[in-house]
């Protein structure tokens, strides 16, 4: 998913202790149970299904509900794209310091998410196509969104004519 060396505090605590370190190690010094119990609704996000949308429910807002679905005239591919939009850098804004490698951990939380949450959806909707998507905007800020993607068949009008 991500080398070692991104985590620049992972890699002074295995280097400190080179026989008996790892990421569970880590992990316990730097959290605890509630926020582990936390992580597994962050990695695997509950939903909510509205007018045949596939919403992430700790994202919904009524109102932004109503706005998306006016100015996508209803269209439930763009309601689902503007709905679960959201920029990377903010989930972790508040409790992030700079350690120099913060653009490159962005990068990689983007890829983890879209992992998790693309495995998350195929499991709950295995007949769907939910796709996740990370993508880039011309300032260089990482998004990602959840939407389902529909594959409209069109019809052949190519019959012989008569």
């Amino acid at each position: 998913m991500f080398k070692d060396e991104l985590i620049s505090e992972y890699i002074k605590w295995k280097n400190a202790n080179p026989q008996n370190f790892s990421w569970w190690n880590y992990v316990n010094l730097k959290s605890d149970l509630q926020t582990a119990l936390g992580f597994a609704k962050f990695y695997y996000p509950e939903i909510l299904e509205l007018d045949g949308c596939i919403l992430l429910k700790d994202k919904f807002s009524k109102e932004l509900y109503e706005l998306w679905r006016n100015e996508c005239k209803g269209e439930k591919t763009c309601i689902e794209k503007m709905m679960n939009l959201y920029q990377l850098r903010d989930f972790f804004h508040c409790n992030t310091q700079d350690d120099g490698k913060l653009e490159a951990q962005i990068k990689a939380l983007g890829d983890i998410l879209a992992l998790f949450w693309g495995m998350s959806f195929k499991n709950r909707f295995p007949n769907k196509s939910i796709k996740v998507k990370v993508f880039e905007e011309n300032d260089g800020e990482l998004f990602i969104t959840v939407f389902e993607e529909i594959n409209e068949v069109s019809e052949r009008t190519d019959s012989p004519v008569l």
